[in-house]
């Protein structure tokens, strides 16, 4: 019976410390910081800058977009993950709503 135990307290340990667990997903906050609210500005990766946390109220205006690649404060988005984004972004800023749930609004 001891011989059974043991293991079982053994595998239940490396659960409970995560050592089978899979890898947490991490995603980045972009701000938008444009000088215009112009489909040029809005759909331009430049203007999008890496936050330590989404400040936005959902109201009017893009605010800024939530994309799954984690990149440094102060960096641009990936490349890829902005251009699916682009066309969603500016349709938010025309709706004055999100188009999905990774874009945030402000007023």
């Amino acid at each position: 019976m001891k011989k059974i135990i043991i293991p079982v307290i053994a595998i239940a340990m490396a659960f409970g410390t995560s050592a089978f667990t899979a890898k947490k997903a991490t995603s980045t906050f972009f701000r938008y910081q444009g000088a215009t609210r112009s489909q040029t500005d809005i759909q331009n990766i430049s203007n999008y800058v890496a936050q330590a946390s989404n400040p936005c109220n959902d109201v009017v205006n893009v605010c800024g977009v939530t994309l799954s690649t984690a990149k440094n404060i102060g960096s641009n988005p990936a490349t890829s993950e902005f251009n699916a984004e682009k066309s969603n972004l500016w349709l938010s800023q025309q709706n004055h709503a999100p188009a999905d749930g990774a874009i945030s609004m402000e007023p």
